[in-house]
C-alpha cells in the first residue's frame, strides 16, 4: 500500500459556509472510498481539492510524484460542437484506441447504442453522462474520482459501471474515490467510507451498511457521553449552590473547575426569536404551480397541474 494523495489540516471556506476546518486525510493504493454527506458540506469540494482545481485557504495537498487521475464532475465540460470520439479521444487516431480491448470494453459497455459521431450537443443527458464516463475511464490511472456518477444513468449501465470499477484494477493496486448517494452503488464498491461534515472528514471502515451501523453506534455514544456531561452539570451545581455561602472554605480548585464546565455550554436561544424564525419559513412558499401545462412536440407532459411547494417540503420523484 502506497501514498498516492492527501490532505494536511486544509481549510476551505466560502461566504457564509466553513467548509473544512484543519482537515487531514489521505488516499493509498488499494484504497476504494465512498463519500457521503449532506448537500452543501463539500463532497464536490473535497474532489475538486484532491484533483487541483481549486486550492485551499491554508494547509496542503500533497501529491506523490507522477500520479496520475482523472476526475468526473456533476456538470460535464464537453464541447457541444465535436464528435462524441473526439471529445473522448481528442485527437488521437482511431487505430490507437479501437485496437485497444480495453477501450472497446469501455465503449461497449457505456456507448454502444449512441452514434460515435454525433455530435454532443444532439444528445440526451443521459447520453452526455455515459460519453463523459467513457471520457474519464478509458485513460489508464492510480487514482479515479467520481462525483455522482450514476446520475442519468439506468439500471443496466449502473450495473455495467459498478462491476468495471470493481474489476478495474487488481487488488492493491488503484484508488478510487466515489461521491454517490446510490446506497447499492457504496456497498457493491466501497471498502471505506467518508463523511463530510462540520468541517471535517470522518472515516468509516466497510461498505455503506457498516458505516450506517458505526454511525449510529456513534451517535448513541456521543448521546451518552452528553448526558453524563448533563447530569455532572446538575451535580456541580447543586453543590454549588450549597457551598456559595462557605465559598470561602471549600477547594477552590473543583469551584474554578466547575466555572469552566458550565462556561462551555452553548448560550441559550432567544425563545421569541425562535418562534419568529420558525413562522417566517414555515410560511414561505417556495414553488407554486397554477394551471401548468406543457406539451414536447405532440406530446402532452403537463395538462392544468396545480400544486405548491413550501419550505420544509421532501417530495420524491
Amino acid at each position: 500500500m502506497a501514498f498516492l494523495v492527501g490532505a494536511d489540516k486544509i481549510s476551505l471556506q466560502y461566504p457564509g459556509k466553513v467548509i473544512f476546518d484543519e482537515a487531514s486525510f489521505s488516499l493509498n493504493t488499494g484504497d476504494r472510498i465512498g463519500v457521503v454527506g449532506a448537500n452543501g458540506e463539500g463532497k464536490s469540494s473535497l474532489l475538486k481539492l484532491l484533483a487541483k482545481e481549486i486550492s485551499p485557504d491554508s494547509g496542503r495537498i500533497l501529491h506523490t510524484n507522477n500520479t496520475t487521475f482523472s476526475h468526473l464532475k456533476q456538470h460535464d465540460d464537453l464541447d457541444e460542437e465535436l464528435s462524441v470520439t473526439r471529445n473522448i479521444f481528442a485527437l488521437s487516431p482511431e487505430y490507437v484506441w479501437a485496437s485497444n480491448p480495453k477501450i472497446r470494453a469501455i465503449l461497449n459497455g457505456l456507448i454502444a447504442d449512441i452514434n460515435w459521431e454525433e455530435k454532443v450537443k444532439n444528445l440526451s443527458g443521459g447520453q452526455r453522462r455515459r460519453v463523459d464516463l467513457c471520457k474519464v475511464l478509458v485513460g489508464d490511472y492510480d487514482l479515479i474520482l467520481l462525483d455522482e456518477p450514476t446520475n442519468h444513468l439506468d439500471i443496466q449501465t449502473v450495473n455495467w459501471l459498478a462491476r468495471h470499477l470493481k474489476n478495474r484494477w487488481s487488488k492493491g493496486n488503484g484508488a478510487l474515490l466515489v461521491v454517490s448517494h446510490d446506497r447499492w452503488f457504496l456497498d457493491f464498491l466501497a471498502l471505506d467510507m467518508w463523511e463530510v461534515h462540520d468541517g471535517k472528514v470522518e472515516h468509516f471502515e466497510g461498505g455503506y451498511s457498516a458505516y450506517i451501523q458505526q454511525r449510529a453506534e456513534r451517535q448513541e455514544l456521543a448521546l451518552k457521553a452528553e448526558a453524563k456531561r448533563q447530569n455532572f452539570l446538575r451535580k456541580e451545581l447543586y453543590w454549588l449552590s450549597r457551598v456559595l455561602p462557605d465559598a470561602a472554605k471549600k477547594p477552590r480548585f473543583r469551584i474554578d473547575a466547575a466555572k469552566e464546565m458550565l462556561a462551555k455550554d452553548p448560550p441559550p436561544r432567544n425563545a421569541l426569536e425562535l418562534k419568529s424564525l420558525s413562522v417566517s419559513r414555515l410560511g414561505k412558499q417556495v414553488i407554486t404551480f397554477k394551471h401548468v401545462s406543457k406539451s414536447i412536440g405532440s406530446k402532452l407532459i403537463f395538462d392544468d397541474v396545480n400544486f405548491d411547494i413550501k419550505a420544509g417540503d421532501r417530495i420524491g420523484l
